[in-house]
């Protein structure tokens, strides 16, 4: 499981914070911004020397510069070794871009991430608490943010970062709405190495494996981030849609006009396989001793009406139909004798079972 360094935060920290080349002299350097008494010194020299990280050609590394929601995804997909999906989220910004392949498979385990819908929270520096967060519950399965931080505090993959709130205030003392920085990343996954903590845990993996469609994975994941860390719009695209304009369904219409067997007459119009031009439909009617069966497929002339001109059987039939409300449609038959027997005919209003 140590091999994820080399496959995955020279990714990170090296192509997507611009590589340099190195050469035999910048090889025994360590960057001009990160004094042997840095508090990350240890962790940038070891990413350094394995390799794992580079800086800009100015020979900096920049430590204090904030690491984005997406690069951090990234780490977390391979650090974890997070199983690919298939499956595609649906977000508000349509746009593909790189990271889609990260987010969909962090969807999947359910991780508590920000930027699921939209490209733009995704470039956004990632806070320290949703990083507790991601990282507490794929590797200890903690839920919440305050049982995140006692997770990296107690194992010491964090110190925090404001001392004088250690004994009053959790959150305050982690910082967890400061931003993550690249001095930070480096540390924080150095500490985890070191703890040997590679493994996923019970409830990522049970998430993983749910038959949940991903877009309600990804939304559960956003909403288990504390509200003091959500940006962005806290649904997803795929759940909000406005309700189909299907006109699928049974419609019927029965009138009893009399107290023998036949004295009645009813109407059942079965629509199904409707699209954006219009639906296929069976007609059936009865009065008393007559009865008939249309079948055909209606176009749509505008957003509530639809006419067919002709049976399946390419017979001459003219009906128009009328959704007069999401569970009522009314028909109109200008001509339509073939396939019917006389007094079927039936202009009103039919109603969804």
């Amino acid at each position: 499981m140590k091999r994820f360094y080399l496959a995955f935060i020279s990714i990170i920290l090296g192509l997507s914070f611009f590589i340099f080349p190195t050469n035999s002299v910048a090889a025994k350097q360590i960057f001009k911004d990160v004094p042997p008494d840095h508090y990350a010194y240890d962790a940038i020299k070891w990413a350094y020397d394995f390799n794992i990280i580079n800086g800009y050609a100015n020979g900096t590394f920049r430590p204090n510069q904030p690491v984005t929601e997406q690069q951090f995804a990234q780490i977390l997909v391979g650090y974890f070794d997070l199983e690919p999906v298939s499956e595609e989220l649906e977000k508000f910004t349509p746009k593909a871009i790189p990271s889609d392949a990260n987010y969909n498979t962090l969807a999947a385990y359910q991780v508590p991430l920000n930027g699921y819908f939209h490209n733009n929270i995704r470039g956004n520096a990632v806070k320290r608490g949703t990083v507790a967060q991601a990282i507490a519950y794929i590797a200890d399965g903690q839920t919440t943010l305050n049982k995140a931080i006692r997770f990296l505090l107690d194992h010491h993959i964090s110190n925090g970062q404001n001392a004088k709130y250690e004994q009053t205030n959790l959150q305050r003392f982690f910082g967890t709405t400061n931003n993550l920085t690249r001095a930070q990343l480096v540390l924080f996954f150095y500490n985890m190495q070191n703890k040997n903590f590679f493994y996923r845990s019970d409830i990522a993996e049970e998430n993983f494996s749910s038959n949940s469609p991903l877009y309600q994975r990804a939304s559960s994941a956003r909403n288990m981030l504390d509200r003091s860390l959500l940006a962005g719009a806290n649904w997803s695209p795929a759940a909000h849609k406005k309700p189909s304009k299907t006109w699928n369904g049974e419609y019927t219409y029965f009138h009893t006009y009399g107290k023998g067997d036949l004295d009645s007459k009813g109407r059942v119009l079965t629509i199904s396989n409707s699209t954006k031009t219009g639906f296929q439909l069976t007609y059936y009617t009865y009065d008393g001793w007559a009865s008939g069966t249309i079948e055909g497929t209606a176009t749509f002339t505008s957003d509530t009406k639809a006419r067919l001109t002709k049976t399946a059987d390419g017979d001459r039939c003219v009906i128009e139909f009328e959704r007069l409300t999401n569970k009522t449609v009314k028909t109109t038959e200008f001509y339509c004798e073939t396939g019917r027997d006389q007094g079927t005919t039936y202009n009103g209003t039919l109603t969804l079972e």
